[in-house]
């Protein structure tokens, strides 16, 4: 079974660290090591978030998929082939949906859901500008969208299965 934990910042001795998205990273990031199946390791920095946001793994999907969230910047790493896609989302808030086998991550403006292999939906966007009291009940995720317009929040309700929207503040065109 292969293991991903963080750590508190890059280890003095062994093998230099592998940084992503910049392989000639100068500055620590959000570091990981990870252990795999067979005993061997290596430990990852990631470039943290531009808009700072919590740090997290995600291991749900297995070996070949692990969601690292540093500091909000997304990355799905392949542990086995030492491999790192940059996800162009930042994310605020994620979870695991069992029932989709698949990772669903929000940026406060719309929401992904992906497995080991590829995007599965996007919603269409439901904020102009962030979200707040986001919680997951089953097959949906609901909250407020905040609108500039009015200053008011407005209840909105994304459908896990579909990725489909009700409510919002945003009704403007898709992305």
């Amino acid at each position: 079974m292969f293991a991903a934990k963080a750590l508190p910042g890059l280890p003095a001795y062994g093998p230099p660290a592998y940084s992503f998205p910049d392989p000639d990273a100068f500055r620590e990031g959000f570091v990981v090591e990870f252990k795999l199946d067979h005993g061997g390791s290596w430990i990852g920095n990631f470039a943290n978030g531009l808009a700072g946001g919590r740090s997290a793994i995600h291991s749900d999907l297995g070996a070949r998929a692990i969601l690292v969230v540093a500091s909000g910047a997304g990355y799905i790493v392949d542990a086995t082939e030492r491999r790192v896609r940059e996800l162009p989302i930042e994310i605020q808030h994620m979870w695991f949906v069992t029932e989709l086998q698949a990772l669903v991550v929000t940026n406060g403006l719309w929401i992904e859901a992906f497995n080991a292999d590829e995007l599965i939906w996007r919603s269409r966007r439901f904020s102009w500008d962030g979200v707040r009291h986001v919680a997951r009940s089953n097959m949906a995720v609901t909250g407020e969208a905040f609108d500039p317009l009015s200053g008011d929040w407005i209840p909105f309700r994304v459908d896990l299965t579909s990725g489909e929207v009700k409510g919002g503040s945003y009704s403007g065109p898709s992305m």
